[in-house]
């Protein structure tokens, strides 16, 4: 019986600080993306303009360029990201 008294308070508890952390993010949205064939061997270029929506503020849009291995899908238009809004600016380049 402690047991899942002890699971469930456990289960509360994440589920709050899941949500603190996400009152506390960005989302990062993809409005425009494309792949260029400039950049080293096995790898492309790719431009995405991002519209950064943070949670107490102005929308803004910037555009990141990246060098990405081939492998790697490029982002799709629509795509979306939650980032936390402290680190967006260090992170916008790699949310590839």
């Amino acid at each position: 019986m402690r047991g899942v008294a002890l699971a469930c308070m456990l289960l509360v508890a994440l589920t709050g600080a899941v949500r603190a952390v996400q009152a506390r993010s960005c989302v990062l949205e993809v409005l425009y993306s494309e792949e260029l064939p400039i950049g080293p061997l096995f790898y492309h270029t790719v431009r995405a303009d991002l519209l950064v929506i943070p949670p107490k503020g102005q929308p803004f849009e910037t555009t990141v360029w990246k060098v990405i291995p081939w492998q790697v899908p490029p982002p799709r238009r629509g795509q979306r990201v939650r980032r936390p809004c402290g680190s967006v600016a260090s992170e916008l380049s790699s949310i590839f």
